[in-house]
């Protein structure tokens, strides 16, 4: 975990009804690079089609500029490719794919999200939460016979 996303987990651990503020000040260069290390690379493009290598081409400079246009006020995400996918039955699944800038986006934010919301989360809690889910869940469960 990044230095700046541990203090955020701290502070939050720390005292439960504290409010964070300025939050957007994280989205910079050097967090987003980090943030690069998450991306499925191998996922679809979105609508603009550019993929991930085709981004990572110029990763600092795409990087610098994305974090430009968020401080600028200019960015405005992409829209939602949309794709169906076939389910049984003959019916379909909708399916909404983001374009590269926009997942890695998502990415900073849900990066900064889980570090002040998983402090209020029980160990119990098992839905939604990075490295834990429904299998950490039933392993959880007593077996009656």
């Amino acid at each position: 975990m990044q230095t700046s996303l541990r203090g955020i987990a701290e502070k939050a651990a720390r005292d439960k009804t504290y409010r964070f503020r300025n939050l957007f000040g994280l989205l910079n260069v050097g967090f987003l690079l980090w943030c690069w290390n998450f991306l499925k690379k191998k996922s679809a493009s979105g609508v603009d089609r550019v993929t991930a290598s085709q981004y990572s081409a110029d990763l600092k400079g795409n990087i610098t500029r994305l974090v430009e246009r968020v401080k600028g006020g200019a960015y405005r995400a992409k829209l939602v490719l949309r794709r169906f996918i076939p389910k049984t039955g003959g019916k379909q699944r909708p399916l909404g794919i983001p374009a590269t800038e926009d997942k890695l986006l998502q990415t900073g934010v849900t990066k900064i999200l889980e570090a002040i919301y998983e402090e209020d989360f029980f160990p119990c809690s098992f839905g939604y939460r990075p490295g834990i889910g429904a299998l950490d869940a039933v392993k959880g469960v007593p077996e009656h016979n």
